[in-house]
């Protein structure tokens, strides 16, 4: 009896240890099994070229943003550069940040030097390094590696510079100027209308993603919604990573 009772114990104490293994460790959402980053390599900021490996043996808090995103991206590179601060001495030693375009369209690094300068943020803002935006299989690999949900509406069938999504004359007559609603200034133009040319939107960007946090062994650890982030816990699952 007394034996049978030692191995009910001891089965408790095993199957307790294999289901705490299972159990989440983090606040954000673990990604378990941990995903490995492919490395690659990207162009930065300041026109250099990047590659992840450069930070292997840090924990990296990655986020991916557009500079045209009007709400959510500005909150989370504003609560990336709060973690940095919080971080100290940690930060550029044991810990870096990365913020990855979604829109290379229009975020060349010329562009994400302004939106990095005017805001302060000291830390890597990369785009593709090719110089075909009809061709960025670079960007779109890390997109797929890190789980980025992308969808753009770029398609312009008539080539007026305005989207087919919110194009309301398909058919223009090619190089004639068209107003905002891709319909010609000379052709299309309905009896007393007055229309003058602005900036069309030329396409948009609509990205399903969140802040992934990458540990030292360059594995994605830790996801956290954009919209859900709260920065005293980032920092908890940063400093939990850091004692691994």
């Amino acid at each position: 009896m007394r034996r049978l009772l030692t191995l009910l114990v001891a089965s408790c104490i095993l199957m307790a240890g294999c289901l705490g293994s299972e159990e989440d460790i983090f606040y954000g959402d673990d990604i378990n099994p941990p995903v490995p980053v492919e490395d690659f390599i990207l162009v930065d900021e300041n026109g250099e070229y990047f590659s992840f490996s450069e930070f292997e043996g840090k924990v990296v808090v990655v986020a991916f943003m557009f500079t045209r995103c009007p709400d959510i991206c500005p909150v989370v590179s504003a609560n990336m550069n709060y973690v940095s601060q919080q971080l100290g001495d940690l930060y550029g030693t044991e810990v870096a940040m990365l913020s990855i375009t979604v829109d290379p369209w229009r975020d060349n690094s010329t562009i994400m030097h302004s939106y990095a300068e005017q805001r302060g943020l000291a830390w890597p803002h990369l785009t593709t390094a090719s110089g075909d935006l009809s061709d960025f299989s670079d960007l779109s690999d890390v997109w797929s590696n890190f789980g980025v949900g992308l969808e753009t509406n770029a398609s312009d069938l008539d080539s007026d510079r305005v989207a087919d999504l919110f194009d309301e004359c398909p058919n223009t007559p090619e190089g004639e100027e068209v107003d905002d609603r891709g319909c010609g200034l000379e052709t299309q133009q309905s009896e007393g209308d007055v229309s003058v040319k602005h900036h069309p939107l030329t396409y948009w960007v609509d990205h399903t993603t969140g802040t992934i946090i990458v540990d030292k062994q360059m594995q994605q650890r830790v996801w956290w919604g954009d919209a859900d982030w709260i920065p005293e816990l980032v920092l908890e699952d940063i400093y939990k990573l850091l004692e691994e």
